[in-house]
């Protein structure tokens, strides 16, 4: 293993294993596990009891013969305690988890993104920058999340159209949307740019951009641009209005 200068763990029983690299001012709780091929760039923070680099059931098969694939931890993330993040996951900077969040293998994760505690992401997803998903959130293999999306708590992205046979169709949430509490997007749904799917949805078609979908199943009421405030100012496309949250890179300095 590499361990660049002013690394520290503040607790006792971490394992870091030979071929990890970690960076400067990283700090590491009690009970972590790091398997090689990880590198965690600097200034990051991983809580108690993380494991980094989870190999597949591949390595508990034959652990001798098992190559680890590469895992990075951008700089400047905060993973909190009892995380997994397996081999094969490349996350950028600013990242950040709540507790006991689970990121399988074949995952790719932008700048700035925030995943929350008991988040279960199943792998092969591309991730893009700025975006955040609430608790409880299941992604499901395949899926692809663009930039800027709110995904909110106990939302499923499913994958399979006739379960279990495993011909796996992931979902596609483009720039901007946002997917409310409770909803369900079925497998090879498409959520347009800037569009809103409120509260217990189930989602079965494609979602245009910019529209309003809700209900069981899903039906297209309006335009994001028909939703106003209690004095009828309007709040949507959310970034037209959110001039001052979490440093987006359109405010204003």
């Amino acid at each position: 293993m590499k361990i660049l200068p002013d690394t520290k763990s503040d607790f006792r029983n971490v394992t870091i294993y030979e071929g990890a690299l970690i960076g400067e001012n990283v700090k590491i709780g009690e009970g972590t596990i790091i398997y090689p091929d990880v590198e965690v760039q600097p200034d990051t923070h991983i809580g108690p009891y993380c494991i980094l680099g989870e190999p597949t059931a591949l390595y508990y098969k034959n652990p001798q013969k098992h190559n680890f694939k590469k895992t990075v931890i951008g700089k400047n993330s905060i993973i909190r305690s009892n995380t997994i993040i397996y081999e094969d996951v490349i996350i950028g900077n600013n990242f950040e988890t709540g507790h006991r969040a689970t990121i399988r293998e074949g995952t790719k994760i932008g700048i700035n993104c925030r995943i929350g505690t008991l988040c279960d992401l199943q792998g092969k997803l591309v991730i893009g920058n700025y975006v955040n998903l609430h608790s409880n959130v299941h992604i499901g293999q395949l899926s692809t999340i663009e930039d800027f999306v709110w995904i909110y708590p106990y939302v499923v992205l499913t994958n399979d159209p006739r379960p279990p046979m495993g011909k796996l169709k992931g979902v596609r949430v483009k720039k901007y949307a946002q997917i409310a509490t409770h909803a369900t997007i079925l497998p090879g749904v498409e959520i347009g740019e800037n569009a809103l799917v409120g509260a217990s949805t189930i989602v079965r078609e494609n979602v245009r951009a910019e529209r309003v979908v809700v209900g069981n199943p899903g039906k297209d009421i309006c335009s994001v641009r028909d939703i106003c405030d209690e004095v009828g100012n309007p709040v949507y496309p959310w970034k037209d209005y959110l001039k001052d949250y979490r440093g987006y890179p359109w405010q204003e300095k």
